[in-house]
């Protein structure tokens, strides 16, 4: 696949794709992943601890999951 076929497939399915990513970060922030939410090594790893960027991961998710509901119902 070319970047062409790729931008048309993202276009087109634009909706699971941010549900997906929407989910994964959820379970992400509720299971801790180290991947996820350890700040160590980061350029910004100062600024947040693992519990404020847990939690904003969470709000994240829950954005994501939200919009690509409404926006299939729409």
């Amino acid at each position: 696949m070319n970047s062409e076929q790729i931008t048309a497939f993202l276009q087109e399915h634009w909706n699971p794709l941010t549900l997906a990513v929407g989910i994964v970060l959820l379970i992400g922030t509720i299971l801790n992943w180290n991947w996820l939410c350890d700040p160590t090594g980061k350029p910004d790893s100062h600024r947040y601890s693992r519990g404020s960027r847990r939690f904003i991961f969470f709000l994240l998710g829950i954005v994501l999951i939200v919009v690509s509901m409404v926006s299939w119902f729409l």
